[in-house]
């Protein structure tokens, strides 16, 4: 009998196409298999009043699918590495991570302005407290509005008197919405979320078939970078929706990375170690943060 897998995934466009990406990998691999995608609504896609941070509790885009999952209702979950908490639940495990799409943010401007000629006091959504404490940072004229929702929806706050939005760059290229793009935020600029453009795939501990399939599909570089990124989030003692970033890179056989963490302001460390010294560099730069914040 023909084997079929079951991938659940958040009810979105977004969601969706990552979902999709998956499944392209996974039959790379297991060209045999039915591959049907299971759609599932979760805690953070049903509550839209409140911001991320209000709403409070790590794994609100995850915990609906890792249920499904111990559940034996779906076989692969899929998430963006950003959203999940440090800690899986009991008989789950990290299968595999995808390649990277680009780490950035990126601003998309109403009315084909420009990012450089964004009027004075211009309205900028965002529902990302690292996002705004950064975006206040290059102009502290800008009036920053938390917005939740999907990408259409959020896209669609340019019709409604905003003057710009800020999205992450994958999201864009995912959806195929790319060329709306009117500015990519450097790193000077903007640090991003930790893990930011990494798909992750769960699985149970226990599925040694899946297990075999994953190894072949997982990507190094970005297994590498989101371990150093994790690591700076546990040891700073922030969750997925804190105003944290953390972006890793592998350089001429060296891991960089830098960081970012707000409390009353922003505070940022960079460095590089041997790409073997992921963790480590990742809770170091935290520990050198920690430094700063009772020193500065």
């Amino acid at each position: 009998m023909k084997k079929s897998i079951k991938i659940g995934t958040r009810d979105s466009l977004l969601a969706i196409k990552q979902a999709e990406l998956a499944a392209k990998e996974i039959k790379s691999i297991l060209k045999q298999v039915d591959i049907e995608i299971v759609k599932i609504k979760t805690k953070g896609d049903k509550i839209l009043h409140k911001t991320l941070d209000k709403i409070g509790g790590k794994g609100l885009f995850v915990k609906e699918i890792e249920r499904a999952l111990l559940q034996r209702d779906i076989d692969v979950a899929v998430h963006s590495m950003k959203d999940m908490p440090d800690e899986m639940p009991k008989g789950l495990t990290l299968g595999a991570v995808l390649k990277r799409e680009n780490a950035m943010d990126a601003v998309v401007c109403a009315n084909n302005m420009t990012w450089e000629k964004l009027p004075k006091g211009a309205t900028i959504g965002t529902g990302s407290l690292r996002r705004k404490t950064q975006l206040l940072a290059l102009r502290s004229d800008f009036n920053v509005v938390p917005i939740r929702g999907n990408i259409v929806t959020r896209l669609q706050k340019l019709e409604q008197g905003f003057d710009a939005v800020v999205l992450a760059v994958a999201g864009l290229v995912r959806t195929e919405q790319h060329q709306k793009i009117s500015h990519v935020f450097t790193l000077q600029e903007m640090i991003p979320a930790a893990c930011q453009g990494i798909l992750a795939l769960q699985i149970r501990e226990n599925d040694l078939y899946l297990k075999q399939a994953m190894q072949k599909i997982n990507n190094e570089n970005a297994f590498v970078c989101q371990k150093a990124e994790r690591a700076f989030l546990e040891q700073i003692g922030a969750d997925c929706h804190a105003p944290a970033g953390a972006l890793a890179k592998i350089q001429n056989g060296k891991l960089y990375m830098k960081a970012m963490f707000y409390t009353d302001r922003i505070l940022q460390s960079e460095g590089y170690d041997s790409i073997e010294n992921a963790e480590h560099l990742g809770k170091m730069l935290a520990m050198e943060i920690k430094r700063k914040e009772h020193i500065i």
